[in-house]
């Protein structure tokens, strides 16, 4: 038997010959036969080669399936990031800023100038913290396999003559297995466990609440677990770093890598109703080794959030910290300990945090009201030029004619106060363009 597409072939076949019906006519019946026999033999033929090829394109068919199947071409490639523009104008009343300072970009609340006898006005725009970012997902036998790798340009290199360079640097690279739906672990470099990204303000400037906020980002192994009733748990062991001023012992401004144990960190998030919250407690050991002294002594914070949204789709969000932070908040405005005459360790004590309020003008236009500070119990013995307390607060306006365009204008002002009494501040006002993809 023939099928449709077969002799759809034949018919194409002898088409062509019953055109010249005047010619088959005039041949004799052995002739017609022989002929016939031929027609026949090509559709035979015709028919064979049909079927190969149907064959094979299954084949190539179940081969595509089976990699499509397969865990490494399996593997979903996502990507995306922002590009920001950013222009600033930042009056200094406590004299000029620091040369090519990254404080020209961001807020830093540790550079801001104190003591100067002139005020200085200066004017930046900037593309650095525009970012890129792409993740993969490759499903196992064994549960997800996720990894993540970011990078932006908020470096200090690069110059403003020509070309306006600047090399890029690395936020995030990790690698998360999902061994359970609601369990993971995680190694890499990312956010800190003992920081809450989800209280995080919308802020023209890049932080926000800088002054207040845990701000860290560091290598790490980190363990989570959800629960069936809701509520998160995570479990951390971290890079551990150590910065000191002096207190009498001769050394001052110093970071140091003599640790010997990581830093450890647990935080559990959770909500209630509207209002979603974070608790994270950390322990790390502050240590110092010289070649001539050294002394270690272990130190503990903690670290409360939140964030509750209002019916008509306002939100609050605040923060409260207190403990032997160091570099963990205000981009390390405070160093961890002092060192004393005799060599021993001071550890400081800060307290600090943040309250913000996102209110919504209209579905495309909303503001945010911020404040954020933060005090360190510094050793009697520190010299008089170390800071003592910092604070800013702003308020901006935000108008994004589609949703991943936004237009912002941001006007904030932080002050910065040393020990000796003597204060300053930092006033600035922000435009900033965002289109994220």
């Amino acid at each position: 038997m023939l099928n449709k597409k077969t002799k759809a072939i034949a018919v194409g076949v002898m088409l062509p010959t019953l055109m010249f019906s005047g010619q088959l006519m005039a041949t004799t019946n052995d002739e017609l036969s022989v002929k016939i026999k031929m027609l026949e033999s090509q559709l035979m033929q015709l028919q064979q080669l049909v079927t190969e090829q149907g064959q094979k394109q299954q084949e190539i068919a179940t081969v595509v399936t089976k990699k499509a199947d397969s865990p490494v071409s399996g593997s979903k490639f996502t990507y995306g990031g922002f590009v920001k523009f950013d222009a600033m104008q930042s009056d200094y009343s406590g004299g000029e800023r620091a040369s090519a300072g990254i404080g020209d970009d961001i807020l830093v609340p540790s550079t801001i100038p104190v003591g100067g006898r002139d005020g200085a006005t200066r004017f930046d725009t900037s593309v650095k913290t525009s970012r890129f970012w792409f993740k993969t997902t490759t499903p196992s036998d064994v549960g997800n396999i996720r990894t993540h790798f970011e990078l932006d340009m908020l470096t200090a290199d690069g110059d403003e003559r020509i070309s306006n360079s600047s090399h890029s640097r690395m936020r995030h690279a990790y690698v998360a297995w999902d061994y359970e739906e609601e369990s993971s672990l995680l190694l890499g470099q990312t956010w800190s466990t003992f920081m809450s990204t989800a209280v995080l303000p919308e802020a023209a400037d890049f932080i926000g609440p800088t002054s207040g906020v845990i701000f860290n980002r560091q290598s790490q192994i980190r363990w989570s677990h959800g629960f069936e009733g809701g509520g998160k748990i995570h479990l951390a062991l971290e890079n551990p770093s150590t910065g000191l001023i002096d207190g009498g012992g001769g050394i001052s401004g110093s970071n140091f890598d003599d640790n010997s144990v990581p830093d450890v960190v647990a935080r559990y998030d959770g909500s209630v109703g509207k209002l979603s919250y974070s608790i994270a407690a950390l322990a790390r050991q502050i240590t110092y080794d010289t070649g001539t002294q050294d002394e270690d002594k272990f130190g503990a914070a903690f670290s409360l959030s939140g964030k509750y949204v209002f019916g008509n789709g306002d939100d609050l969000k605040l923060q409260l910290n207190h403990g032997n932070l160091g570099r963990y908040i205000a981009l390390q405005a405070f160093r961890d300990a002092a060192v004393e005459a005799d060599g021993d360790l001071d550890l400081l004590e800060v307290t600090g945090g943040f309250v913000a309020y996102r209110h919504f003008w209209a579905p495309r236009w909303r503001s945010t009201f911020s404040y954020a500070m933060s005090s360190a119990d510094n050793s009697n013995d520190v010299a008089s030029t170390n800071t003592e307390e910092i604070s800013n607060y702003g308020v901006n306006l935000f108008y994004s004619p589609t949703k991943k365009l936004s237009f912002g204008v941001e006007l904030f002002k932080a002050e910065r106060e040393l020990e000796n009494g003597d204060d300053d501040s930092l006033q600035r006002l922000q435009f900033t363009g965002k289109y994220v993809f």
